[in-house]
């Protein structure tokens, strides 16, 4: 606030001294310059300040900064031309007071009016570029205010959407579960205590926007390890990784990836399949590959956990991240790929 003020006052100042100046040179350029006229412009310049900082007054006063331009001009237009014939009336008082040299010129009626509406003119534009200079701060501070009402929407829509995938995790896991149970207790206990510390590891993931690349391959390394207990065999997982560890990524999107490629696609073949998990850093990107042997179809395309992860990348990443998931040489292969200027941005 106080810089705004000071801003007002050094462009007041400046912008009316430019004026006066102006002003003066016209008349020495005319011979009409003499200590007479030297007075008379300090006198003018003091006014101009004195009657525009009076009319911010009653802008401010009344609200007009908040008022629609219908009724708005009108109410300058009158302001200004009281202004005006106030300056007019006080210069004329002047001159009467504190000249007596027969060099002083003499208003007419005729002359009095005409510069009234000359000096209207100039405060008019006075008031129009103090309208147009608040009405644009007014402007940036609402942009300024919308954007920060955007991210605090897309914070809480982003915790809404890793909080959906602790239970949709959860769920899944049970079901892995519960078919050991009766098949393997013994192996079905030892999927409880790699389950506990699979959730301990994604509660404390999910509390933060972005963990490190190491910290998402252990927990895609838990998750694969309890998923093997229950295909044996049948699962084959292969993981390579050419990329900074340290690269800050938001959490589970590895996982998600190959937790829908397990759902959708080993899970529905007899022989199972290999998932294949790679992680490549370009001078450009992070590429994720995951992929898996089956069919594309509708379900897992629109399953809860790609959707969500498009959303997520989404609204952190907006266009510098893309997700794509399609089918080629019998293979289905779902790709992330985040611009690394993003990636390593505060986004």
């Amino acid at each position: 606030m106080w810089t705004a003020k000071k801003l007002y006052w050094l462009l007041q100042l400046l912008g009316w001294m430019a004026f006066c100046l102006l002003i003066g040179f016209t008349n020495y350029t005319q011979g009409k310059f003499d200590k007479y006229t030297l007075f008379q412009l300090g006198e003018l310049f003091f006014l101009l300040i004195t009657i525009t900082h009076i009319n911010r007054s009653v802008m401010l006063k009344f609200d007009w900064l908040n008022m629609k331009v219908a009724p708005l001009i009108p109410r300058l237009i009158a302001v200004n031309f009281a202004s005006s014939l106030l300056l007019m009336l006080l210069s004329y008082i002047s001159n009467h007071l504190f000249y007596d040299s027969k060099d002083i010129i003499q208003l007419n009626a005729s002359e009095f009016f005409v510069n009234s509406v000359v000096y209207t003119l100039f405060f008019l534009l006075w008031s129009a570029i103090y309208l147009s200079y608040h009405l644009i701060n007014k402007s940036r501070h609402q942009e300024i205010r919308n954007l920060q009402l955007e991210a605090s929407n897309n914070e809480i829509e982003l915790k809404t959407l890793r909080d959906q995938l602790n239970p949709h995790f959860l769920f899944n896991s049970l079901n892995s579960i519960r078919a050991l149970i009766e098949e393997d207790p013994k192996i079905a206990k030892s999927a409880i205590t790699t389950l506990s510390k699979l959730l301990r590891r994604s509660l404390n993931m999910g509390k933060h926007p972005k963990v490190t690349l190491d910290e998402e391959l252990r927990l895609v390394k838990e998750y694969l390890e309890l998923e093997k207990i229950r295909f044996e065999e049948r699962l084959a997982v292969s993981i390579r990784v050419s990329a900074d560890h340290q690269l800050l990524i938001p959490p589970f999107i590895i996982q998600t990836l190959a937790e829908n490629a397990i759902k959708h696609g080993i899970s529905n073949r007899n022989e199972g399949g290999n998932l294949t998990i790679l992680v490549d850093e370009t001078l450009l990107a992070l590429i994720i590959h995951v992929s898996n042997p089956g069919k594309l179809d509708n379900e897992e395309s629109e399953g809860i956990g790609l959707i969500n992860t498009k959303r997520r990348l989404f609204i952190q990443y907006g266009e510098f991240a893309k997700v794509d998931l399609h089918e080629e040489d019998g293979l289905v292969i779902a790709t992330i790929e985040i611009d690394k200027k993003a990636l390593n941005s505060n986004i």
